[in-house]
């Protein structure tokens, strides 16, 4: 790693992805918040940055009934260090996951994968 006082660590990238039908959709608004705007507010407030590309990803999985299910998906990256902050984004998550009405949210942190879920 490079020495150099130009070059500032900024800990294990971590990725989520959302429905991009839902981050606007006013049936998941609270108050007149849209989810978009929530996850803004919190990745801003807690970690300062983040990075979002809303150029869409297509997300495929097989739901608790067996059957395939897709989605375009839009990605949300943000870096830190602290494992606390882990499980404060965790959180985050769970309760989006709740207000999206979605059974989970995938999420990769440096070399991992997880699924946060709605329930335990």
């Amino acid at each position: 790693m490079s020495k150099s006082p130009h070059l500032h660590a900024l800990g294990t990238m971590t990725i989520f992805y959302v429905p991009s039908h839902k981050l606007d959709d006013p049936r998941f608004y609270q108050g007149s918040e849209t989810a978009r705007s929530a996850i803004h507010q919190f990745l801003m407030h807690r970690y300062r940055a983040y990075t979002q590309t809303p150029t869409p990803v297509k997300g495929f999985w097989v739901d608790q009934s067996s059957g395939l299910v897709h989605d375009v998906m839009e990605r949300f990256e943000v870096s830190f260090n602290a494992e606390n902050e882990f499980e404060g984004l965790i959180g985050f998550l769970v309760e989006l996951c709740d207000r999206l009405q979605e059974d989970a949210i995938y999420v990769t942190r440096g070399d991992r994968s997880f699924l946060v879920t709605r329930e335990p």
